[in-house]
């Protein structure tokens, strides 16, 4: 449950809100199913005397992929899924009283896996060789009439401000009432490089991720490429690491988000991190 403990700042109260989540499920020929299904009596009373906003949701997501590998070094996995979502009871959509929404997806997530093994030694960072670990991942998701129903809907769990790549799934998205048309292809590129540990077999010495969005369907003010997202992290040891992120925008070369930091940690028992952020 969520509560509101002033009246200045605006809060989405569960009150409650009870969720079921089945976990990857095998049903056979190598399919799997996914679902969850939630209950949830929604809240928000805006500051300043805004619309107060109610809702009692009822939403069930469901889908089913099948993993294959035509090759050792790549996995295709087609995804077919639907989300059911009733609203009854609402106060401050457009219209009030009860709505049905029903929306469907199809896509696919696909991924290579190559590597490399170079022989180098350096005592100092107790180095034992390197392997690099290069992934490139293409994944994409159909969404069609994702704002169906927009006009009966209080946007209580709605859209936050985010600089990071959204999730991709419509059972993945949490901004449940403030859904959107979806026609986007997401390509990344994840390398990891590590080295031979005795205790762990291997830890990670450097992991540089990039990855955008290509949309075939926009809204206003959305480009039809997104910016690029890098992030980069360098654990030269055990307890100290670097990282970097970085939000590009590829057709202006603009800056949009650099962030940095430094952590210094002794295994489990405690970090601390010096870090900036810059928007």
């Amino acid at each position: 449950s969520r509560i509101q403990p002033n009246t200045f700042q605006s809060v989405q109260e569960r009150l409650p809100e009870v969720r079921f989540d089945l976990l990857p499920l095998a049903i056979g020929h190598g399919w799997y199913e996914r679902f969850n299904a939630s209950a949830a009596y929604l809240r928000e009373d805006p500051p300043l005397g805004g619309a107060r906003l109610r809702s009692t949701r009822f939403d069930a997501y469901q889908a089913v992929f099948r993993p294959t590998k035509p090759r050792d070094w790549t996995t295709i996995t087609p995804v077919l899924g639907g989300r059911v979502t009733h609203y009854e009871d609402t106060e401050g959509a457009a219209r009030a009283g009860g709505t049905t929404r029903v929306l469907g997806e199809i896509g696919f997530d696909a991924e290579l896996r190559a590597s490399g093994i170079f022989a180098y030694q350096n005592d100092l960072w107790k180095i034992d060789s390197l392997r690099h670990l290069f992934t490139p991942r293409l994944s994409y998701r159909y969404i069609p009439e994702g704002a169906r129903g927009r006009a009966r809907i209080p946007r209580i769990d709605r859209e936050v401000f985010s600089t990071y790549l959204p999730p991709l799934g419509l059972g993945d998205a949490r901004n449940i009432d403030d859904l959107h048309d979806t026609n986007t292809l997401r390509l990344g590129f994840d390398n990891t490089l590590q080295t031979r540990d005795p205790v762990l077999g291997s830890r990670d010495l450097l992991v540089f991720n990039v990855a955008n969005d290509f949309r075939f369907r926009r809204r206003p003010g959305e480009r039809d490429v997104s910016e690029v997202h890098a992030e980069l992290a360098i654990m030269p040891a055990s307890w100290l690491q670097v990282d970097v992120y970085q939000s590009l925008a590829p057709q202006s070369l603009k800056m949009r988000e650099f962030n940095s930091g430094i952590t210094v940690r002794d295994g489990n028992a405690w970090s601390l991190r010096f870090a900036n952020n810059y928007l």
